[in-house]
């Protein structure tokens, strides 16, 4: 069953590396978020938005194909679990996230506003 709260971090921080090998289009990998939270590494298929979570050769390495994700398996050791730790509180924490959001919900409003002062 699901893995939550405390021992769900306890496992990723312990993880040598965190593999995604899904090849859906997914729109914002927690998974890979809260891997790069606990200083794991994430070994992905560049997928979705994997490619804006992880930062290859910095905090994991997104692969084509399956032999290259196993190769890069036994790479994961060069991957500082602390520049994992710094990406994600400096692009997924919830100060920068809300003010992303909030920023994107005002660009998308201005054309409404401007059209009813119209």
């Amino acid at each position: 069953g699901p893995v939550v709260g405390a021992a769900k971090r306890r496992l990723l921080a312990a993880a040598r590396c965190v593999l995604i090998p899904s090849l859906c289009a997914e729109t914002s990998s927690l998974v890979a978020r809260e891997a790069l939270a606990a200083g794991t590494p994430v070994i992905a298929f560049p997928n979705g938005a994997l490619p804006e979570a992880v930062d290859h050769g910095r905090t994991g390495f997104l692969v084509d194909g399956v032999g290259a994700m196993a190769r890069a398996i036994g790479r994961a050791g060069e991957i500082d679990p602390e520049a994992c730790r710094a990406e994600a509180r400096a692009r997924f924490d919830v100060a920068t996230t809300t003010a992303a959001y909030l920023d994107l919900y005002q660009r998308l409003a201005a054309p409404m506003r401007a059209a009813r002062l119209r």
